[in-house]
């Protein structure tokens, strides 16, 4: 039991712990500059809550948009899970610092972020490759980082009912 106790002591720096994210991106939602989300948007939420209800999630960063916390709000709220604002950047250099600032590595954690910032979050957290970005990054993914001493694993998943196509482009990101 110690040596487990010691192997995660430190939660800021990610080559000495054992950490997962999970990223996703806002759920949909009404045009406008800090819209809230539908009603689809709503049901999104509810079935990334039933997704992750066990998952051990320790603490939730959003953005100051609203669309992001109403996506995490069905988890953090059933489970009292404590929230963190980060500021959207397309680098994921704002969150990295806050988890690192936080000690959150070592821990279990949801990002909800923009589909612009998607790319940068997964790559400030050790992923490589290509992802979705922009107005074609739909709601529906979730992708789970593993970051163990270093090595770092990814998987997409998919959840809840597909996309609904938008025609309003403000309406994507």
């Amino acid at each position: 039991m110690i040596l487990s106790l010691l192997s995660c002591a430190n939660h800021t720096d990610p080559l000495k712990t054992r950490s997962k994210f999970f990223v996703v991106r806002h759920a949909e939602r009404y045009a406008g500059f800090n819209g809230h989300l539908t009603w689809y948007g709503r049901q999104r939420a509810r079935d990334l809550a039933a997704l992750l209800g066990d998952s051990g999630i320790t603490r939730i960063y959003v953005t100051p948009y609203s669309r992001t916390l109403e996506t995490a709000d069905s988890l953090r709220l059933d489970q009292k899970i404590d929230t963190a604002v980060y500021l959207l950047d397309t680098s994921g250099a704002d969150l990295k610092a806050m988890l690192k600032a936080r000690q959150d590595y070592g821990r279990t954690v949801l990002i909800v972020g923009h589909g612009s910032s998607i790319p940068g979050i997964l790559k400030s957290l050790g992923v490589t490759g290509t992802f979705l970005s922009g107005p074609d990054t739909l709601s529906n993914l979730l992708y789970e980082v593993i970051n163990d001493h270093g090595k770092v694993r990814t998987q997409t998943i998919r959840f809840g009912a597909p996309a609904i196509p938008d025609t309003l482009e403000a309406v994507r990101d």
